[in-house]
Order: C-alpha cells, then sequence, then structure tokens
C-alpha cells in the first residue's frame, strides 16, 4: 500500500492519512490521458475530497507521498478526484520516483 498524507492546518492536528493501491495512470479507464503521464498530479477517489472537505482544507492541496517499505517520500498535487474507490493513479514518474510498482 502507498501512503497519503496531507496537513494544511500545523496549529489543528488534522492529518489526512490513508492508504491506497497505486496504479500507473495508463491503466484508468476511459480516455487517453497524456496529460496526466506528463504532469504531476495524481487522481484520487471521490471519498478522499469528501473527506478533505470535512476538514475545512485550505486550497491547493498537495499531497506527500510515501512508500513505507523503501522509505521513499515525493509529493504531489491532486488532478481530478475521480478515481474508482480504494486506488489512485500516478505518473510513471512518480511511481518511480517513491520506486514503487503497480498495485502496491
Amino acid at each position: 500500500m502507498f501512503q497519503f498524507g496531507f496537513n494544511m492546518f500545523p496549529d489543528i492536528p488534522r492529518p489526512f492519512n490513508r492508504s491506497y493501491k497505486c496504479f500507473s495512470v495508463s491503466m484508468f479507464p476511459g480516455n487517453e490521458r497524456e496529460d496526466v503521464e506528463r504532469g504531476g498530479k495524481i487522481i484520487m477517489p471521490p471519498s478522499a475530497l469528501e473527506q478533505l472537505t470535512r476538514l475545512n482544507i485550505c486550497y491547493p492541496m498537495l499531497f506527500k507521498l510515501t512508500n513505507q517499505k523503501m522509505g521513499r517520500i515525493t509529493h504531489s498535487g491532486v488532478l481530478e478526484f475521480v478515481a474508482d474507490e480504494g486506488k489512485v493513479y500516478l505518473p510513471y514518474w512518480v511511481s518511480h520516483s517513491v520506486n514503487i510498482l503497480t498495485h502496491d
């Protein structure tokens, strides 16, 4: 699993910590998504947006992506909240930078 962290309120500890299965954007159903592959943003499920909204977050959102097995970290924004529940879709270079394989 791949850990996501988010906390825009340093005075109020209200983190967003969830684990998701990671997939390449090339596996994202629907239209060709070359724009996502070239960018640095991820696609998350709608439930993530619902949870973040309840936390009264500030925009823009920045996520800390952590591969706990390998101890690798990177950061990313989110492009859309349209992924299947429990999944996130990452550009290849983002998954490579934290050394994860598809489905981690």
